[in-house]
C-alpha cells in the first residue's frame, strides 16, 4: 500500500475513534440517558427516619426511634425489624426499566396516561429532606408499573414489587415477637399466681430465689424462662391500646409476669386472663405495648413453673478461679492439691494441668 493510502487509513481511523468518543454520546438520546439511572430513589437506608404509605384517604407512617421502628398511627405499635427492612431495600434498590422523559409530556403527552397527574398511592421518605414517590398505572410488560418523583415530571418504569410490598394493611408490618427485650436486661421479676408468688434476682454471681424461699436458682433454667416467654408469638391482635383485661371477661389476670429492667424505673407485666381451653389459644396483655393478643397456650404453662423447676441444683457454689487450695480427707489420710501458677500440685506429686482441675472442679459441683 503506497505512503497516501496508509495516512488516509490513519485519519479515517482517527475520525472513527473521534466520532465513537465525542459526537456518539452527544446523539444519546434524553430518554436513554435517564434511563441509565441506577435507582429512583438514591437514598441510604439509614438514613431513612420515616416512612408515610398513602392510599388514598388511607395510610400509615414507619417512624425510627431510639428503640426500634414503629408504626402508627392506628395501630400504634411496635414495627417488625424484618418487615420495615425488606421495605426499606425496595426503596432503595427500586430500579428503573424505561423511562418517558417530562420533556415528551410538554410535547403534548400527558401525566393522566400513566395515571400520574393525580395519584391517589405515594409513599413519602424522610431523611434530612423529604421525597415522595407518585405511583400510577400498570405499564407494559409483566409486573411493571410507572411512578415519578415529586418535583419532576420523567416517568419511570419500574417492578411493582414495592408497590406490593408497601400498600398493604398496617397491621402486617407489627411486629409479631410479645417483645424484642433481651432477657439479659431483666434484673428481677416476679410471677403472681392464684397461688402465691415466686421472685427472683439476679445478682453478681447469677440469680437468685428470693421468694417463696431463698436459695440459688438455676441461671440457665431461669434464662430459658425468660427467652420463652419474652420470645412468645404473637397469634392474633385482639385489641389495641388496651389495658384492660376487663373489658374481655378478665376483672383481674390469672396469672402474671412482671419484669425489671436494668434501665428503666417502671416494670413491664404480661397478664394472662386464665388458662387456656383443650387446645386453644389464651388471651393475654403486655403493659410495654398496651395491647391485647391471643397467645400460644406455652404462655400459660411458662408462668405456672414452680420454685423447685428454677432451683440450683449443684451441691457446691464452685468457682476455682477464687480457690487457692483444695484439701481431701478420708479418715486419717489427708491429700491436698495446691495452686502453682496457671495449674495446680497435689502433695508430693506432679503438676496437674489446669484443664484437669477444672474437669475435677465441674465434677465436685
Amino acid at each position: 500500500m503506497s505512503r497516501l493510502g496508509t495516512i488516509l487509513l490513519l485519519l479515517l481511523a482517527l475520525a472513527a475513534a473521534a466520532f465513537l468518543w465525542l459526537v456518539l454520546p452527544g446523539w444519546q438520546s434524553t430518554r436513554e440517558r435517564l434511563a441509565a439511572r441506577d435507582v429512583v430513589l438514591p437514598v441510604d437506608p439509614l438514613a431513612i427516619r420515616a416512612i408515610r404509605v398513602i392510599s388514598g384517604d388511607d395510610g400509615f407512617e414507619l417512624e425510627r426511634r431510639d428503640d426500634g421502628w414503629h408504626v402508627g398511627p392506628k395501630p400504634r405499635d411496635v414495627a417488625s425489624p424484618d418487615a420495615v427492612g425488606r421495605l426499606l431495600a425496595a426503596l432503595s434498590q427500586l430500579r428503573v426499566h424505561d423511562v418517558v422523559p417530562g420533556s415528551e409530556l410538554e410535547a403534548g403527552r400527558r401525566l393522566s396516561e400513566f395515571g400520574l397527574e393525580k395519584p391517589r398511592a405515594r409513599i413519602e421518605v424522610e431523611t434530612d429532606r423529604k421525597a415522595t414517590l407518585f405511583f400510577g398505572k400498570d405499564a407494559a410488560g409483566d409486573d411493571r408499573i410507572y411512578v415519578r418523583r415529586d418535583g419532576s415530571n420523567d416517568v419511570y418504569v419500574v417492578d411493582d414489587a414495592l408497590q406490593r410490598l408497601a400498600f398493604r394493611n398496617a397491621d402486617d408490618f407489627r411486629d409479631r415477637r410479645l417483645s424484642a427485650i433481651n432477657p439479659e436486661r431483666v434484673d428481677r421479676f416476679v410471677i403472681k399466681r392464684d397461688d402465691g408468688e415466686i421472685a427472683l434476682e439476679r445478682s453478681a454471681r447469677g440469680w437468685n430465689l428470693v421468694k417463696p424461699l431463698r436459695a440459688r436458682a438455676d441461671s440457665a433454667a431461669v434464662d430459658r424462662l425468660l427467652g420463652q416467654v419474652l420470645g412468645l408469638p404473637i397469634l392474633k391482635f385482639v385489641a389495641d391500646e388496651s389495658n384492660d383485661l376487663g373489658a374481655f371477661g378478665a376483672a383481674q389476670p390469672r396469672a402474671e409476669m412482671i419484669f425489671q429492667l436494668d434501665d428503666d424505673s417502671r416494670p413491664v407485666a404480661l397478664r394472662l386472663a386464665g388458662a387456656p381451653a383443650a387446645g386453644g389459644n389464651v388471651l393475654g396483655q403486655f403493659t410495654a405495648r398496651d395491647s391485647v393478643y391471643e397467645l400460644p397456650a406455652a404462655a400459660w404453662q411458662a408462668l405456672q413453673t414452680s420454685p423447685d423447676q428454677l432451683r440450683d441444683r449443684h451441691l457446691l457454689d464452685l468457682n476455682l478461679d477464687t480457690v487457692d487450695a483444695i484439701r481431701l480427707r478420708l479418715g486419717d489420710r489427708t491429700r491436698e492439691f495446691v495452686r502453682e501458677g496457671e495449674d495446680w500440685r497435689a502433695t508430693g506429686g506432679p503438676l496437674i494441668p489446669a484443664a484437669e482441675m477444672e474437669r475435677f472442679g465441674r465434677a465436685l459441683a
